[in-house]
């Protein structure tokens, strides 16, 4: 096991050889720099700056702001990398670890109600963001702001994956901020805990991973902090209403063949809470599991968790 920090998170990669795991701190050293909204000098900040005008991408850039894009339209807009400014507004201008180090978040942040009702009316089928691959570029509407940090952390993890079995690594794994990819489990099954939100060093569930899987956890109980008026907020931002999600579920974690669809998918279901959620993952995205953590503290399941489970001789709920 090796751990280390990048991205405001805490990183471990398991089973790797050390020259491995030099490139893992190097690869996500190098993600940080340039897909980081929290670094005016990082390439995302540059990109955010230029709104209302193309922008000549890198590669990583370019490839992850359209894989955002395809997100955002597999999600059906409940996943919108575009709120950026908003968040910022709302008091998430900074890391968490930033935040820690000042006592009062947001008291300058400026009234909300017409980048609102702006953004209300902006999004649909189509986004007004271009992205041309021939010439690398991105043109964002003006005040627009890309937030890659519901997505590039899985988006990444997955990439390194990738390049770890394409270099002959039968078996290992990477947890980017506890969201996992995991691969190789066919001859070596890999446990997965999830840990209850309400109580310290107590796991809900324990999960067995057979098959390459990415396991991630979305949660609105871990980045909140008061806003201007003393109002609890929260970065899970509802885009059907623009103002931090509030349903029935306070944590949810999907399993997904793709570390990056897990990612992006437990956002989702907080945002449309355990009802909808469950509807919407099994129709719509038949290939994931998840598991619920109620308001109240129950846990609920939804998708083919039995797969899942049946090694630790439970049930599916």
């Amino acid at each position: 096991m090796h751990t280390f920090r990048a991205m405001n998170t805490d990183f471990v990669t398991h089973g790797l050889p050390e020259a491995e795991q030099r490139e893992a701190e190097s690869w996500f050293a190098f993600v940080e720099k340039h897909l980081t909204r929290f670094d005016p000098g990082s390439e995302l900040s540059r990109l955010n700056r230029s709104a209302g005008r193309p922008f000549m991408a890198t590669p990583i850039l370019f490839e992850a702001v359209s894989v955002a894009v395809d997100y955002y339209h597999r999600a059906d807009g409940l996943f919108n990398p575009f709120l950026g400014q908003l968040l910022s507004d709302l008091g998430y201008g900074r890391s968490f670890r930033e935040k820690a180090e000042e006592e009062e978040v947001s008291s300058q942040a400026p009234d909300r109600t017409e980048a609102i009702a702006r953004l209300l009316g902006a999004f649909g089928p189509e986004i007004g963001a271009k992205l041309n691959p021939l010439h690398r570029s991105i043109e964002l509407p003006p005040a627009w702001s890309v937030d890659l940090g519901g997505i590039a952390k899985g988006w990444s993890a997955e990439k390194f994956a990738g390049m770890m079995r394409r270099k002959g690594i039968a078996h290992g794994a990477v947890s980017a901020g506890g969201d996992m990819m995991l691969w190789g489990g066919e001859d070596r099954p890999q446990q997965v805990n999830i840990a209850d939100p309400f109580v310290l060093d107590r796991d809900i569930e324990s999960l067995v991973i057979r098959r390459n899987a990415g396991v991630a956890t979305s949660s609105r109980l871990k980045r909140k902090w008061l806003d201007r008026e003393g109002q609890e907020r929260h970065h899970i931002l509802d885009p059907r209403t623009m103002i931090p999600s509030l349903t029935d579920v306070a944590q949810a974690t999907v399993i997904h063949p793709s570390l990056t669809a897990a990612e992006v998918y437990a956002k989702c279901l907080l945002i449309l809470g355990l009802q909808a959620g469950t509807a919407w993952l099994e129709s719509k995205h038949p290939a994931a599991a998840a598991v619920f953590v109620c308001e109240d503290g129950s846990v609920c399941t939804a998708g083919f968790i039995e797969a899942y489970r049946q090694e630790n001789g439970k049930e599916a709920g």
